[in-house]
């Protein structure tokens, strides 16, 4: 036994210490519902549960903006089709009805003046149209539709043109359609660097080169001069390769100094496949493999884009060439001056040209569907204005223009109802967006659930058994006080025996 140390107390006060945090914590948690209330009480869960719960409360509001954006999509189709029922289908029997003989020219003026003002009620339902500000069926007024605007930068782009002797009519429209595709770009404020490259026949023994290559001009007359000097001859069974006229370390298209920051096209014009050493069974024709020359213009920045032939096993082949590059395959003889002028419009936004928004554009509406700055979905809107309708001009003076304006109304009408079905399209693709989210968020909340709400019973046992042992620890506290006192006790009959009194 022993005085100085109150061994019995101190283990008594720490258990009875210990049993009360552990009580205390079980009261916070029955309290809060919540197994973790703070980061210490489960350090991992904590940071665990924080993730999941930024993700809850986005897919949350992704849910409320996707409701927002179906309200704007069927905002917009009603508009459209009110525009088309009654307006576009009076417009049709108006039109219909001037068609007939019967009417004076003063019955047709009438008619007009009807169509007229239809076309205003068109317009103004048009303008009329909007969302939270937000027009839907006119050229944008608000900054969330207005597409970012680009600063024209720079373009190198080579021709390889195959010089045989069937390439003569091929080579005529490639020059007679250049003034049209170099404008386009030059026009937009691009700066075009532009290279010829020719391969064709060369017979072994007069010598000469199989493969020409012309200085890189900024000069559009430059360039057609070049090509005016290109005499078409042979019929490509000597020394005549198209990927040599890619990859001739001397007079290739990559052997040009093309810039770093530009946008690099190569143009090929041929009727004929090009010879690969590997597919052809080194036939002598070339001693490149085409994906060595793929990967070489992929490595760079190259897009290959072919003017050939239209079927066959030379436009499957020279197809491998434009699609793994990312570059476009041209019909020469169908409509090739429009075809060049849609890829004048790719090679603008290759050289990162576009031109700012004006009252003719519309925009692209972009939806925020998920609680990741990746999830969103893009709405284009549409201009249903009588302008872009094609009915602007819709006149029944005469029968010949009346079934012209007919025509234009039918036209009218199934573009309306291609852009409803568009717009019914949208929504049905936001319910579905819509219900992944429900279901994700629900998913993420049960799976939240397990990670911090807390077991009410398991924790009502842990609170009794707490208080248990505090009990007891505090009996044990007071029990310990009376150690002293036996002490105290033994010490009064040491002195009474040691007296004998």
């Amino acid at each position: 036994m022993i005085i100085n140390h109150n061994v019995n107390a101190l283990t008594a006060l720490n258990k009875f210490s210990a049993a009360g945090k552990e009580k205390a914590s079980s009261v916070e948690k029955l309290c809060s519902g919540m197994r973790i209330n703070k980061a210490a009480d489960d350090a991992a869960g904590a940071t665990i549960d924080e993730k999941m719960r930024a993700q809850i409360n986005g897919l949350e509001q992704a849910g409320t903006n996707i409701q927002d954006g179906i309200s704007l999509i069927q905002t917009a189709e009603a508009g459209l089709g009110s525009i088309q029922n009654p307006n576009l289908f009076r417009m049709r029997d108006l039109i219909v009805q001037a068609l007939n003989g019967t009417l004076s020219q003063d019955d047709r003026m009438k008619i007009q003046n009807e169509l007229d003002q239809v076309k205003e009620s068109i317009n103004d339902t048009a303008k009329s149209t909007n969302f939270n500000t937000i027009s839907l069926l006119t050229p944008p007024t608000s900054s969330n539709v207005v597409p970012p605007k680009w600063t024209p930068g720079t373009a190198d782009i080579v021709f390889i043109i195959d010089r045989t002797g069937s390439m003569g009519t091929p080579i005529s429209k490639v020059k007679n359609n250049l003034d049209g595709f170099i404008n386009k770009l030059t026009e937009n404020g691009i700066d075009v660097n532009m290279g010829l490259v020719t391969y064709g026949d060369v017979n072994p023994s007069q010598g000469g080169d199989a493969v020409l290559k012309s200085p890189m001009t900024k000069d559009l007359d430059n360039l057609k001069s070049y090509i005016d000097n290109i005499v078409p001859s042979g019929g490509g069974d000597t020394n005549e390769s198209g990927l040599e006229g890619i990859a001739d370390s001397g007079n290739g298209a990559l052997s040009y100094n093309l810039r770093s920051d530009s946008a690099k096209q190569f143009i090929l014009v041929t009727d004929a496949p090009v010879h690969d050493a590997t597919a052809d069974g080194g036939d002598g024709e070339s001693s490149l493999n085409m994906s060595n020359v793929i990967n070489e213009l992929k490595s760079n920045g190259v897009k290959f884009t072919v003017v050939g032939p239209t079927s066959g096993d030379a436009e499957t082949q020279l197809n491998r060439l434009s699609s793994a590059t990312g570059g476009d395959y041209l019909n020469i003889y169908d409509d090739f001056g429009n075809q060049l002028d849609s890829f004048a419009s790719k090679v603008l936004i290759d050289a990162g040209c576009n031109k700012e928004i004006d009252d003719s554009e519309m925009g692209t509406l972009q939806l925020q569907v998920g609680a990741k700055s990746n999830e969103q979905f893009l709405v284009e809107l549409f201009d249903a204005r009588t302008k872009n309708l094609g009915i602007d001009n819709v006149n029944v003076d005469t029968n010949e223009e009346a079934l012209i304006s007919l025509d234009e109304i039918d036209k009218a009408i199934d573009i309306t109802s291609a852009q409803r079905s568009k717009f019914g399209a949208y929504q049905n693709t936001l319910n579905h967006i819509y219900n992944n989210v429900r279901n994700y968020g629900y998913n993420l909340t049960l799976a939240d659930s397990t990670v911090k709400d807390v077991d009410m019973a398991k924790e009502v046992m842990k609170m009794t058994k707490s208080n248990i042992l505090q009990e007891a620890s505090q009996a044990m506290l007071k029990q310990s006080e009376n150690i002293g006192e036996s002490i105290s006790n033994l010490m009064d009959k040491w002195q009474v025996n040691s007296t004998g009194k």
